[in-house]
Parts: C-alpha cells; structure tokens; sequence
C-alpha cells in the first residue's frame, strides 16, 4: 500500500521546502500574545471559553489549525503553517509546552479517550463521543493534523504511538470499527501508522496495525494494549505530565 504525499513530505521533515524566520503567528498564540482568527480569542480565553464544549469542538473549523499547527497549510486561510525556527522556539519553553499538552488533552477528552497521565483509557462519555466520530469523518482528518503536530516537539512525540495503538485496540474490542478498506482503516493503514519519522518505531507500529484482525476479534485488545504500554515504559517512555 503506498504511502500518502504528505505523509512522505513529513517523513522527509518537509525537505526543500521553504521557511519563513520571520513569521512567528503560531509562537506568538501560544505566547497568548495574539487571538486565532477568525475567533478573534487569545490561547488563554479561547480555552477558558470553549475547552470542554463539544459542540464548538465539533462545530468550529477554523481553531484546528492554530491548535496544531503543522508545516502544511489547512483550511483555515487565517492561520499559518508551523515555521522550522518556531519549533525550536516553542519545545524550549515550558509554558508553550503545557500549553500544547493541554491542547493534546482537550481533544482527547473530545474523542472519548482520557488521558490518565499517558496511560490512555476509555472516559466515561466514550459511547457518545465515539458515536460523534463515528459519524464525523472530517475528524480522522484532524487526528492526522494532531499526530503531525505532536511529531514535530521531542517532548510530545512520544504520545503518537499510544493514540495509534488505542484505535487499535478500539476496534480489535469492537467500539470502532478500522477494517482495512473503509475510511477509517485507510487513516489508520495509510496515515496514523506511517506518522512516525524514526523507521523502527514505525516499522513496529505498522506490524501491529497490520495484525489487528476483525473489529471485535480482539486479536489485539486491552490486554495486549497494556502489556506495550508497559514495555514501553520499561524502555523509558514515559507518556505523562
């Protein structure tokens, strides 16, 4: 199955691609310095406002790409691409990086997935906010933004890998379905698994995307998605904060 164009464009750190030093948008909202647009809301009153409103999660279309910005441009014409001198910027400051994490957390909470310090499980809304993605397909779109996004910050890239394995532990427990072919399963094929820039973890990723069996089989479960968790902790991955 071959790889997506920009998912080979972001394995290739967006080789040849132009950047712009003096464009610093997405710095300066996580800064709380400016408001995205078109909200007109600055990081701190956009999130005292919104954070937990499912329906303007849902509804709005225009803060994903100020949330997550990545080095492609969306479809937000007043939000900007994620520059290179940004990102160095951004990943040694502290303050900017609970911000980005809460960002992370806040639409996991939209999806139905608590956090739990990196330890992923199931909130107790999951049945409906499942039932939302289930039915809104623009937000598999939005999950390949965040994993891109997440990617690009040395802190946060750890957390790519349990949001991967957590949909495939979803649908081996039968609470989505991402059966090869169907929508879903192409994010999960094509995408969501090849989000991952250091080959072997991308190559491990993949392996196990690829064994997940029928949605509900539970070829690969709960059990099996607890006992990576814990290796992987035991290799150093921590997840949390």
């Amino acid at each position: 199955m071959s790889r997506p164009r920009d998912i080979d464009a972001f394995l290739s750190s967006y080789k040849g691609q132009s950047s712009s030093s003096s464009n610093d948008t997405n710095l300066r909202f996580y800064k709380n310095e400016i408001p995205c647009q078109p909200d007109g809301l600055k990081y701190d009153s956009w999130m005292k406002r919104y954070e937990r409103d499912n329906v303007e999660l849902e509804m709005n279309h225009g803060y994903v790409q100020w949330f997550f910005p990545i080095r492609e441009r969306g479809v937000n014409p007043l939000a900007q691409p994620l520059e290179s001198a940004e990102i160095e910027a951004m990943k040694d400051d502290p303050v900017i990086l609970d911000r980005l994490l809460r960002s992370y957390k806040m639409m996991l909470r939209f999806y139905g997935i608590d956090f739990n310090e990196g330890h992923l499980k199931l909130a107790a809304d999951h049945e409906e906010r499942l039932l939302n993605l289930k039915q809104r397909p623009h937000n598999l779109l939005r999950l390949t933004r965040i994993m891109k996004h997440l990617s690009e910050f040395p802190q946060l890239q750890s957390h790519v890998a349990p949001l991967v394995l957590f949909f495939v532990a979803l649908h081996s427990e039968g609470f989505l379905d991402f059966s090869e072919g169907s929508m879903r399963g192409d994010s999960l094929d094509r995408w969501w698994s090849n989000v991952f820039r250091d080959e072997e973890e991308r190559k491990s990723v993949r392996g196990t995307v690829r064994v997940r069996g029928k949605t509900g089989g539970k070829e690969w479960g709960w059990g099996e998605y607890e006992r990576w968790l814990s290796e992987r902790g035991k290799k150093g991955y921590t997840g949390g904060d």
